[in-house]
C-alpha cells in the first residue's frame, strides 16, 4: 500500500495545486487569524501588570482593543471557512467527475466484475472522507500549526524555562496517537468496503421488490439487510473507539502540563523571579495552545482514514483500460459491413466462453446466432463493437482489424438492441434520440412509428415528453423494447446488432416489429441473436452456438435437413 505522504502528495499535485489563487487567499486569512491569536495573552499580561500599578486607562483601553481584535479575527475566520469549504467542494467535484469519466470509459469487464454499489460508494462515501480530511488538513496542519508557532513565541517571550516544560510534555502524546492512526487506516479501509457492500445489497433489495414480495422473501431480505447493517455498525464502532481514545490522551497530558506550569510559576512568583502579569499571560497562552494541539493530535487519525479512501480511489483511476482507441487509428471510410471472425477465443475470468469461432458476414447479409442459453451468442455480439476484446484471434471490419480503428468511429457504424435494453430516467423523446443526438422531432416520431411504438407513446400522459422513470420502470417490458428498437432505427447505422430484440414483445406487436425489421435490415449487415427460431428462418445464414463453439451452420432449410441441434430446437418450439 502507498504511504500517507505519497497519497496526499498526489492529491495535492492532481487536484489541489491548480487552485493556487484560492490557496493564497486562504493562507492570508490564516496569517491574520493565527497572528491575532497571540494578542490575547499579551493583552491579559498587560492588564494584570497594569492593575498592579493602578493604571486607570487600561480599564477601558484593553477591553476595547480586545473587541477590535475579536471582530477582525471573526471576519478572517468567516472568510477562511468559506474559502476552505469552496476549495474542498471544487476538489471533490473534480475527483467525482474523473471517477465517473473513468468508469464510463473503462473496460466493461472491469465494471461488471464488481457490484455497482462498490463504485457508488467510492464516488460518494470515499470522496466525503477525502473532503473532510482536506478541510482538516488545511485548517489543522496549516492554520493550527501557524497558531502554535505564534503562541509558542508568546510563551517564550513570557518565560523560556516554563516553555521548555510545555515542549517536553506534549510530544509524549504523539507515539500512542500515531499507533492509533495506523489502526484507523486499516479500519477505514474495511468500513469503506462494507459501505460498498451495503449499498449493493440495498440496491438489490429495492430493485428486486417485485420478486421479494411474489416469493414471500420479506423476512429473508429483512434478515439479510439487518446482517449488513450489523457488519456496518461493527466497522463504524471500531473507528469510533479509535477516535475516542485521542482526546483523553491529550486531556491527561494537557492537565499534567498545566498543573506543572502552575506549580512552577507559583514558586517563581513567590521567589520574585517572575511577575504575576507574565504568569497570567503565560497560562492564557497555554490554555489557548490546547485547542490547536488537540486538533493536530486528532488529525493523524483523520488522515489515516482518508488514506484508505485515497488508496481505493487511485487504484480505480490507475486501472488501465485494455479496450481503447490506438494512438494512430486507421481511417474508417464508408462502411460496407463485412465482418470476419478468425479463430476467436474469449475467456472470462477462468472460464473459456468462446473457442475457435470462425465466420464471415458479407455486406448486407443477415446472420442469425441461435442455440441453447449460455452458449456464447451474446458474447459474439459484444465483441463486434469492442465492448470486450477477444483473448485470442482476430475480428475484422471491411478487412481492417477492429483494434486498429477509432472506437467512436467503430461504434458509430453500429446500432445495438439487446434483450435488456436500458432506458434512462428521461423523456421518451430523449431516450429515442440517444440513437442520434442531433435528431429532430420529425426523425424521432418517424423512428417510433417504424418501431410500432407511436400508438402507445401518444397514449402516455405527456406523449413524447413523458418521463419513463428509473430504467424505464413506468413502462411495460414490451414498451421499453420498442423504444430501444426506435433508438436503433433512428441511428440508421450500416451494421445492426440485435440481441433477442423481440424477446419481451407479445405476438401481435412482434409481428409489427418483424415487418419493421425487414425494412430496417435491407442493405445493412445484421447479426441477430434469437431464441425463437421462427423469427430468423429467413436469415441468409445461421450459426448454431453451443458450449462456446459453432456446432452447425447453414440456412434454415439445410440445418433442418441435418437433423441436428438446430432441427431439435426447431421441432421442440414448433411442437410447443
Amino acid at each position: 500500500p502507498h504511504s500517507t505522504r505519497t497519497l496526499f502528495r498526489r492529491l495535492w499535485g492532481d487536484y489541489v495545486r491548480q487552485h493556487w489563487g484560492r490557496l493564497i487567499i486562504i493562507f492570508g486569512f490564516m496569517l491574520v487569524v493565527s497572528a491575532l491569536s497571540g494578542a490575547y495573552p499579551i493583552l491579559i499580561g498587560y492588564v494584570f501588570n497594569g492593575l498592579n500599578i493602578a493604571s486607570p486607562d487600561l480599564v477601558w483601553q484593553i477591553p476595547l482593543l480586545i473587541i477590535v481584535i475579536a471582530a477582525i479575527r471573526a471576519a478572517a475566520m468567516y472568510g477562511l471557512a468559506l474559502q476552505v469549504a469552496d476549495l474542498s467542494l471544487r476538489v471533490t467535484r473534480h475527483i467525482q467527475r474523473r471517477m465517473a469519466s473513468h468508469l464510463i470509459m473503462t473496460d466493461l469487464r472491469d465494471v461488471m466484475s464488481a457490484p455497482s454499489g462498490t463504485f457508488v460508494s467510492r464516488m460518494t462515501n470515499d470522496v466525503n472522507v477525502i473532503r473532510e480530511a482536506l478541510v482538516r488538513l488545511i485548517n489543522n496542519l496549516i492554520k493550527d500549526s501557524l497558531t502554535i508557532i505564534v503562541l509558542i513565541g508568546v510563551l517564550i517571550s513570557f518565560d523560556w524555562i516554563l516553555t521548555l516544560v510545555v515542549l517536553g510534555v506534549y510530544p509524549l502524546a504523539m507515539q500512542p496517537i500515531i499507533a492509533i492512526g495506523r489502526r484507523q487506516r486499516h479500519g477505514s479501509h474495511q468500513l469503506q468496503e462494507q459501505m460498498g457492500q451495503t449499498t449493493s445489497t440495498l440496491h438489490e433489495t429495492m430493485k428486486g421488490g417485485r420478486m421479494i414480495r411474489a416469493y414471500g422473501l420479506e423476512d429473508y431480505e429483512k434478515s439479510r439487510t439487518s446482517r449488513m447493517f450489523d457488519l456496518l455498525y461493527q466497522s463504524q464502532r471500531i473507528l469510533a473507539i479509535g477516535r475516542a481514545r485521542i482526546d483523553p490522551i491529550l486531556e491527561v497530558l494537557g492537565g499534567i502540563a498545566i498543573a506543572g506550569i502552575i506549580g512552577l510559576a507559583g514558586w517563581r512568583v513567590l521567589s520574585g523571579s517572575l511577575d504575576i502579569g507574565h504568569v497570567a499571560g503565560f497560562i492564557t497562552a497555554l490554555l489557548m495552545l490546547a485547542q490547536p494541539v488537540r486538533a493536530l493530535g486528532t488529525l493523524n487519525t483523520i488522515l489515516q482514514e482518508a488514506s484508505a479512501a485515497l488508496s481505493r480511489l487511485f487504484t480505480l483511476l490507475d486501472t488501465p483500460s485494455h479496450v481503447s482507441s490506438p494512438e494512430r487509428p486507421e481511417p474508417l471510410n464508408a462502411v460496407k459491413g463485412q465482418i470476419e471472425f478468425q479463430a476467436v477465443n474469449f475467456r472470462y475470468a477462468e472460464e473459456m466462453t468462446l473457442s475457435d469461432i470462425n465466420f464471415t458476414v458479407t455486406p448486407g447479409q443477415t446472420l442469425a446466432l441461435v442455440g441453447p442459453s449460455g452458449g456464447g451468442k451474446s458474447t459474439i455480439i459484444n465483441l463486434i463493437p469492442r465492448l470486450f476484446d477477444p483473448s485470442a484471434g482476430l475480428i475484422r471490419l471491411d478487412g481492417q482489424d477492429l483494434r486498429q480503428l477509432d472506437l467512436n468511429a467503430l461504434r458509430g457504424a453500429m446500432a445495438l438492441v439487446s434483450q435488456d435494453s436500458l432506458l434512462f430516467n428521461d423523456t421518451v423523446a430523449n431516450n429515442i434520440a440517444f440513437g442520434r443526438l442531433d435528431a429532430d422531432e420529425t426523425d424521432i416520431r418517424a423512428a417510433a412509428q417504424a418501431a410500432a411504438a407511436a400508438d402507445f407513446i401518444n397514449d402516455l400522459p405527456d406523449g413524447y415528453q413523458t418521463v419513463v422513470g428509473e430504467e424505464g420502470n413506468r413502462l411495460s417490458g414490451g414498451q421499453r423494447q420498442r423504444i430501444a428498437i426506435a433508438r436503433a432505427i433512428l441511428r440508421d447505422a450500416p451494421i445492426l446488432l440485435l440481441d433477442e430484440p423481440t424477446s419481451a414483445l407479445d405476438a401481435v406487436t412482434e409481428k409489427h416489429i418483424q415487418a419493421a425489421m425487414q425494412t430496417l435490415t435491407k442493405g445493412r449487415t445484421t447479426i441477430i441473436v434469437a431464441h425463437r427460431l421462427a423469427t430468423v428462418r429467413h436469415a441468409d445464414h445461421i450459426l448454431v452456438i453451443d458450449g462456446g463453439k459453432i456446432v452447425e451452420d447453414g440456412d434454415h432449410d439445410s440445418l433442418l435437413a441435418k437433423q441436428g441441434v438446430y432441427a431439435n430446437l426447431f421441432e421442440s418450439q414448433h411442437f410447443y
